[in-house]
């Protein structure tokens, strides 16, 4: 019985068959990894994404009043309820009467003041010194620095020294808030008039039921409260503002790109309740 060799052609055809099948194999293999790296970058990104959303709606909703109003910083007002000292167990008036059962925490409800302290006497809700030492119970701010969102509280007009700062997103590639009132607000019912801030020009944004952070700055007395300066640097014209658009993104493998972007809007119910 004869047995043949394989030749050298036969060999190099085969090596290069193998070679190609290698190659195929690996680009394959290469795809694959890609891909499942990719999916799993995007699930990470959407979770911390939505976590973080979650804690931004939780901070922003207890809102009752906005300090500080710009595209990337926002400082607010908080009930006591919302500090990180709070006892809900305790008795601030000594009526008997738990604190988180108690809608009056420290009794003077029926307490009149002058009108520039009129802030610190009032039911729960309305009232923003429940403590009774004359300062703003707690505020909150909520703002990025390089690629971390930080949410931080003062408590009776602490210093904003970090005690209570805690980081709710990291790899951040983008943030921002927009401001929004309400036609059906008593305050907000005669300013859509659009980008410029005067009626009848139907100009972009005039009649369209949206009342923008814009119109809140552009519209003047006596129409609206707006100084005309480009931003919401005055009290009277944040008292327009009744929710807060949120948008995030997140960059979660740090590649320059963001992986995932979530936006939600927040009606803080107590925004309206107390600017009017």
């Amino acid at each position: 019985m004869n047995r043949r060799g394989v030749t050298l052609v036969e060999l190099v055809v085969g090596m290069t068959i193998m070679m190609i099948i290698c190659m195929a194999f690996s680009a394959m293999l290469k795809y694959v990894m890609r891909a499942t790296t990719g999916a799993r970058v995007q699930g990470e990104s959407l979770e911390e994404s939505r976590q973080a959303l979650m804690k931004l709606e939780e901070a922003l909703v207890n809102a009752s009043e906005v300090r500080v109003a710009s595209a990337t910083f926002v400082e607010i007002v908080v009930d006591l309820d919302q500090s990180p000292l709070y006892d809900p167990g305790g008795d601030l008036d000594g009526d008997g009467i738990p604190d988180f059962r108690d809608a009056d925490r420290d009794g003077d409800a029926n307490l009149l003041l002058p009108a520039t302290a009129q802030w610190r006497a009032g039911f729960n809700l309305k009232d923003d010194d429940e403590d009774g030492d004359g300062l703003v119970d707690v505020r909150r701010r909520l703002y990025l620095t390089g690629k971390d969102l930080y949410l931080d509280t003062s408590v009776n007009e602490a210093a904003w020294d970090g005690s209570y700062r805690k980081r709710i997103a990291a790899n951040v590639s983008g943030f921002s808030l927009s401001y929004f009132g309400n036609k059906a607000n008593d305050l907000g019912k005669n300013i859509d008039r659009g980008n410029d801030g005067i009626a009848g020009t139907s100009d972009a944004g005039e009649g369209d039921g949206i009342i923008t952070a814009t119109e809140m700055d552009m519209v003047a007395p006596a129409a609206g409260m707006g100084n005309r300066n480009g931003c919401l640097d005055a009290a009277n014209e944040r008292r327009y503002i009744t929710s807060i658009r949120v948008n995030l993104g997140v960059d979660k493998n740090q590649d320059g790109k963001t992986d995932y972007t979530v936006e939600t809007d927040v009606y803080p119910p107590l925004l309206p309740l107390k600017s009017r």
